[in-house]
């Protein structure tokens, strides 16, 4: 198949990420990607370094008729099958594009919710013009729904893969990276993954250590991450208090990592606190490393976590009570196991890339023999 992929953005997070990624994947499954991206943008460095020629075309937020020109005659010339954004903004000019390419179908992944409607009439033409709407998780289609002119046919959840090859016992590694952070091996090792950021429940998780830290005291607790750009000062805060809640070398902050399934391998339990999650790929990635974990039960991690089979889910702000989840596995290795076992089988049937791609495929393969049929 011939696809156009998208994504004017001149930012560098998962939703750039993810199109840069499944450009690069769907190019190994066989089909020729033609990448669209802005000019001078971490996309682009990433496309290039992949070994892609990207399209350069600066489409971001609005209708611009000379760059609809422009891609509604690549479409042509390459012989486009099928056009996937990942950024709502680029339907200003790619639904022109659209029209003008005998109506081409139109695919957009949506990767983070709103709280303001869509209700404009411009929105209305848009939308009905979009062929289908992917969301990552099942938060993120209800939000749509709520907020989008969009029908219930329209939206489905395509949920992000991971590449299981990564995420293997290592006892070598293990060892290596216990060494490393100063962790004993036969103490406990809870973690957390994730930019240093309040809403992703690091002082959730500072005060639950705190509150461990004397009845479990072989128990180390590690942070991994960094700031997000622009949310530094907030990232000082949780670092301090990190470094207040008198627990000395027995909580760790690691910085940020690319090493994340070694370091999901040293650990024994994942501890994810987080308070909104459009999706939760590193919740994934832990239950694929054999790990149990203990999350508040909302958003995109409801789609994830089976609570009592593959981890512990508690409501939303209750630190009591994810305080006793957690000791409750800390004091039973044989239930921790058992639930990391689970989590792994769990990510083998629902959230490899193959079964993503699987997906994907499925969904253009319809959309397009439909197009064709008329």
């Amino acid at each position: 198949m011939r696809i156009l992929k998208v994504c004017a953005s001149r930012a560098w997070g998962g939703m750039e990420m993810s199109m840069a990624l499944t450009a690069a994947k769907l190019r190994e499954r066989g089909h020729a990607v033609f990448p669209v991206c802005q000019p001078d943008s971490p996309i682009e460095e990433n496309l290039r370094g992949a070994g892609f020629d990207p399209v350069i075309c600066d489409i971001w937020g609005k209708f611009h008729p000379d760059k609809v020109w422009q891609l509604a005659r690549l479409v042509r010339r390459e012989a486009i099958d099928l056009i996937h954004t990942d950024n709502s903004r680029d339907l200003f000019s790619l639904v022109p594009v659209r029209q003008l390419s005998g109506r081409l179908p139109l695919v957009l992944q949506k990767h983070i919710g709103t709280g303001d409607p869509k209700n404009l009439v411009v929105h209305h033409y848009l939308y009905r013009r979009v062929d289908f709407v992917i969301a990552i998780s099942e938060v993120i289609r209800a939000n749509l729904l709520a907020t989008h002119p969009l029908r219930p046919d329209q939206v489905g959840v395509v949920h992000a893969g991971i590449d299981l090859g990564r995420f293997h016992g290592d006892p070598v590694a293990r060892a290596r990276i216990r060494t490393e952070l100063g962790v004993p091996d036969s103490a406990c090792l809870v973690g957390i993954i994730g930019r240093l950021q309040k809403e992703k429940g690091h002082f959730d998780f500072i005060e639950v250590a705190q509150r461990l830290a004397p009845d479990n005291p072989e128990t180390r607790f590690v942070m991994v991450g960094a700031p997000t750009p622009g949310w530094e000062e907030e990232a000082a805060e949780i670092r301090q208090a990190a470094r207040d809640a008198g627990l000395g070398e027995r909580l760790i902050l690691a910085g940020f990592r690319t090493d994340v399934p070694a370091l999901l391998d040293a650990m024994d339990l994942f501890l994810f606190p987080s308070h909104a999650e459009a999706y939760g790929l590193v919740v994934v990635e832990a239950m694929a490393m054999g790990l149990p974990v203990v999350a508040y039960g909302c958003d995109g991690v409801l789609d994830l976590v089976v609570s009592g089979q593959t981890g512990e889910l508690v409501d939303l702000y209750d630190r009591d009570a994810l305080t006793a989840v957690t000791a409750g596995l800390l004091a039973d290795g044989e239930r921790r196991r058992a639930m990391g076992r689970a989590g792994r089988q769990r990510v083998e049937e629902r959230f490899t890339e193959e079964h993503m791609y699987r997906q994907l495929e499925s969904l253009y393969d319809g959309l397009v023999a439909r197009h064709r049929a008329g």
